[in-house]
């Protein structure tokens, strides 16, 4: 009795281990396969393995020699691993092969060990027959003489030197020329190139300096005050907007800066409205302006030049607003007398 009991654990024990490896030999599939099935004498075609697995299971390429049978193998390539469908991979590699001896070359199956929770078994390919053919050859004509050899190509590194020359040559040529002509025209061989244009809103902050330097208005030389500071508002609309505003009036410049694609904001436009129209009433209809009103035509100028340019200049404008919010005792004469601020 203990004997048919133990027969009977032993036969279900094995049942469950031929249960195992079929249903791990369908998990893993496994095909081989060439490019084509025949080649001529001396060809070369690839034998490509395929395996898809999943992804727990550790399975071990056979190591095959430099040749199968008569079949020479001249390279092999890494096995490249790519994910299917779900949790399975793909693994395939491929063999460079060639044969020199014509007829039906058999190429037998493959034998891959694999691991698959903690059982160890293995699984065969396919086989393959390769057929090699050997070229045609015409008995009756005799030998054939050997083909001439054919011109190769021209490698870059062949015509380089030839290159480096002419380019050589043709800047010495180019040099001499260029001297020549240099020399003709009574102009040195090299020359610096022209310093960079000062933009434009440093030019008007510098002259607005120099402006407030001379004290203009201070000595009651108002009309010449206004005629420098709309001149220098009136050029760095000129180079900044690219606006004829040197001869334009002022009504005119105000309605091109509305009209203009390139709008400044409503204050900026406000303040050099301001400017100008004080300086035409300064120039033309001989007004007198207040203190207050020179410091703020030139501190609206400071604050134009910043509000419309492109970079920012913060310096000069906080120094001429801080002059403007702390005004100093001016002396000014007006048409009553003495007036002191």
């Amino acid at each position: 009795m203990r004997r048919t009991n133990t027969l009977k654990y032993i036969a279900l024990l094995g049942l469950f281990l031929l249960s195992l490896m079929v249903a791990n030999g369908e998990e893993i599939r496994l095909r081989t396969a060439l490019e084509r099935d025949s080649i001529w004498l001396g060809d070369q075609i690839k034998l490509m393995i395929v395996v898809e697995q999943p992804a727990g299971t550790k399975i071990e390429f056979p190591a095959l020699s430099d040749s199968i049978q008569k079949i020479e193998i001249l390279k092999r390539s890494k096995i490249d691993t790519s994910k299917l469908d779900g949790t399975r991979l793909q693994l395939k590699q491929s063999y460079l092969i060639t044969c020199f001896d014509s007829g039906a070359h058999y190429i037998p199956a493959f034998y891959f060990r694999f691991m698959n929770g903690g059982l160890r078994d293995s699984i065969k390919s396919n086989d393959l027959t390769l057929f090699v053919k050997f070229p045609p050859v015409d008995l009756k004509h005799g030998p054939v003489d050997l083909k001439k050899p054919f011109a190769a190509p021209i490698t870059f590194k062949e015509i380089a030197p030839w290159l480096l020359a002419i380019i050589l040559l043709a800047a010495i040529l180019f040099l001499v020329i260029y001297a020549i002509n240099r020399r003709n025209k009574n102009r040195p061989l090299f020359q610096r190139p022209a310093k960079p244009k000062t933009p434009p809103h440093l030019t008007a902050i510098q002259e607005l300096d120099k402006l407030k330097e001379e004290q203009l208005w201070q000595q009651e030389k108002f009309k010449d005050y206004y005629t420098r500071l709309t001149d220098i508002v009136r050029v760095y609309i000129e180079d900044r907007f690219k606006m004829a505003a040197m001869e334009q009036t002022t009504h005119e410049i105000i309605a091109g800066f509305k009209e203009s694609k390139e709008s400044i904001e409503n204050k900026s436009l406000l303040e050099l409205k301001e400017i100008l129209e004080l300086a035409d009433l300064v120039k033309f209809a001989k007004l007198t302006p207040l203190p207050d009103e020179n410091f703020k035509m030139l501190s609206n100028a400071y604050l134009f030049v910043k509000e419309t340019t492109i970079e920012t200049v913060a310096e000069p404008v906080e120094a001429i607003k801080e002059e403007v919010i702390e005004p100093e005792n001016i002396d000014v004469k007006d048409k009553k007398g003495d007036t002191q601020l």
